[in-house]
Order: structure tokens, then sequence, then C-alpha cells
């Protein structure tokens, strides 16, 4: 899999993961509220279109973007023992996108 694949994999892993663990995964595991998985999810729809187009300019703000995820991912994972599982796999998709564009944009130049 070469890393623009991985970069859109691990992109959508990571939208795709804020309704389910907010909203449809009940307590402990998740929070059971919807007004949160909205407020996760949408500020990553808005540099969706570009990252599913390459754009290394919607890349870059992207990989802004899911920083706040990985210290979201990373503090729920540390105090939060019921969600643990969740929280590292945000980390781990987090950590994952960001590669990914690293080595996406090398290569671009």
């Amino acid at each position: 899999m070469n890393s623009a694949h991985l970069l859109k994999a691990a992109y959508i892993g990571l939208l795709v993961l804020q309704p389910a663990w907010h909203a449809l995964l009940p307590s402990p595991h998740g929070t059971g509220s919807w007004i949160l998985a909205l407020v996760a999810t949408i500020p990553l729809l808005l540099p969706l279109r570009g990252v599913l187009a390459l754009s290394l300019r919607s890349l870059t703000w992207a990989g802004y973007l899911v920083m706040l995820y990985l210290v979201i991912g990373v503090m729920e994972a540390w105090s939060n023992p019921p969600q643990r599982t969740a929280a590292l796999l945000q980390t781990a998709l987090v950590v994952i996108f960001v590669g990914s564009v690293l080595v996406f944009s090398r290569r671009q130049r």
C-alpha cells in the first residue's frame, strides 16, 4: 500500500471513528452523545475534499488539524481506562496519517 492510499485510509478511518466512538459505543466505552460526535466529526470534514484529491495544501492543514485529535487521543488513553482502546486507535490513525503525509510530500517534491 503506497503512502497516498495509506493517508486516505487513515483519514477516513479517523473520520469514521468519531461518530462510532462518541455516539454509537455505549458507556463506559463511549459517551453515547450525538452532539459530541458531531463536534468531533465536523472539523474533519473541512479538508476532506482536498485530502482525497491529494492537495499538498489541504494535507498540510489536515495534518495541523489532526494534531488536536492526537492530543485528545493521548489524553483519553492516559486518563480514561474504559475508553483506552478507542483513544489508542485514534492516536494510531493520527500517527499513520501524519507519517504518510510526510512520506507523500517528500515524494512529490
